[in-house]
């Protein structure tokens, strides 16, 4: 499962990583653009909207029939989008490409509530926190892989021809990881396929608001992929308008990003397995706040006053450009620690019999607040605005929500802990 996950989360960003540095620098024709810069949000929109779609029906699924099935049927998928997707880039057809980032968003509905379905399954519920961190790390990391893959190899002479052999090899591997993954029995064989998406999307979520204590945790990781689909679309802006760098900085930026979050996950997984680690979730996200302001005011110490775009070399060899490396990477590390207990808590406490829905209704969530973090940055693309606004934004938000966190601790009695840690039997209802 983990490394089923892993590999397409490396497919994915190769793909999407691979579009977002070949348009601004001009290699990827944006087609309906007119400014390919405007091209950049609609593109970051494009997983989050296909999974906002089918995560009615890939809930239903994902219930109703048995795990490891389910894990296959989803990576062979994947295979047949990336063979699409490697044609799209070998032949330059940029609109095809875009095509199967938004198909494989469609596949990513499908595969993540079986996934995070299937851990209760395999995970005791105190094992639930570090079973987050390390899937949390695997893909962080693979996140890391693919801006890697997709960002370097598309710069180069043949490098569509050498994106679309990434991609096939990595689904290929995800698919025979898919055929290992051990059997789980279906949550509800019995249930009635509805594929009326209205109806169905609200019954998710009344699943979501009837479960004791699922919707904080739920609505809290969402906010994280909102903040997190904001900075990963902007850093090619940023590298190249406020950093004044070349495209492999801004693919380096990208991953440096994933480095801290992959590092803050297994930070995650090493927490008490004794305890829900909620209060270290709320810590770490007001530090993450603080942290990104400082982004703000060491970019341009960073950027310097060089006359052509500076690359990785000049980054590392001067001391402001060092302390933003190690700024970045921390704001990501900080939110990597913040989101592996809300992930915990949301799986331990859902019922389940509709687990697999309640999971489809956090991957809709994280879809619909993912959605308005791209097309946010619209503000600074179609105005010139400064990008590092985008930071000082993302900080303040941060702030937020430690601030609601910490006011739960004090007004509710359970506050930030999981009485069920101490009762893994304790009803839920």
């Amino acid at each position: 499962m983990w490394t089923a996950l892993s590999f397409g989360t490396f497919a994915d960003n190769t793909l999407r990583q691979a579009l977002l540095i070949g348009i601004p620098a001009g290699i990827i024709s944006a087609p309906f653009f007119s400014d390919a810069d405007n091209a950049l949000p609609f593109i970051g929109a494009l997983l989050p909207l296909a999974i906002l779609i089918f995560s009615s029906v890939s809930g239903q699924l994902a219930d109703k029939f048995e795990t490891s099935m389910m894990f296959r049927r989803t990576k062979f998928a994947e295979l047949i989008l990336m063979c699409v997707a490697a044609i799209a880039f070998a032949t330059g057809t940029g609109w095809l490409a875009i095509a199967m980032l938004f198909a494989m968003g469609a596949q990513s509905a499908f595969f993540s509530p079986v996934r995070v379905g299937a851990m209760p399954k395999y995970l005791a519920a105190n094992e639930l926190v570090r079973g987050n961190g390390l899937c949390n790390a695997g893909l962080f990391s693979f996140i890391l892989l693919g801006y890697m893959a997709g960002g370097a190899l598309i710069p180069q002479e043949g490098g569509g021809l050498m994106v679309g052999a990434v991609l096939i090899a990595a689904s290929s591997i995800g698919l025979l990881a898919a055929l290992q993954t051990p059997f789980a029995a279906a949550n509800a064989p019995d249930l009635k396929l509805s594929f009326n998406g209205f109806s169905q999307t609200l019954a998710m979520f009344r699943f979501v608001f009837q479960g004791r204590g699922v919707a904080p945790p739920l609505m809290g990781v969402g906010v994280f992929y909102l903040l997190s689909t904001a900075v990963t679309v902007i850093i090619p802006i940023y590298g190249r308008d406020a950093l004044h760098a070349t495209p492999l900085v801004w693919a380096a930026l990208n991953g440096l990003f994933a480095i801290g979050a992959g590092l803050g996950a297994v930070t995650a997984a090493s927490l008490p397995k004794a305890k829900s680690s909620l209060g270290a979730s709320t810590f770490a996200i007001a530090a993450a706040g603080l942290a990104s302001f400082t982004i703000y005011f060491l970019t341009p110490m960073a950027a310097g006053d060089a006359t052509t775009p500076i690359g990785l070399g000049d980054l590392f060899s001067s001391t402001a450009g060092v302390l933003l490396v190690i700024v970045l990477i921390l704001t990501a590390a900080l939110a990597g620690v913040y989101i592996a207990p809300l992930q915990a808590a949301m799986q331990r406490r859902a019922a389940p019999t509709v687990r697999a829905r309640i999971m489809a209704a956090s991957a809709f969530a994280n879809a619909a607040f993912a959605i308005p973090g791209s097309l946010s940055l619209l503000a600074i693309t179609a105005t010139g605005a400064d990008p590092r606004l985008a930071f000082v934004a993302v900080g303040v938000a941060m702030l937020i929500i430690a601030g609601i966190m910490y006011f739960r601790k004090r007004t509710l009695s359970e506050g930030l802990y999981d009485e069920m840690l101490a009762n893994p039997e304790a009803p839920i209802h």
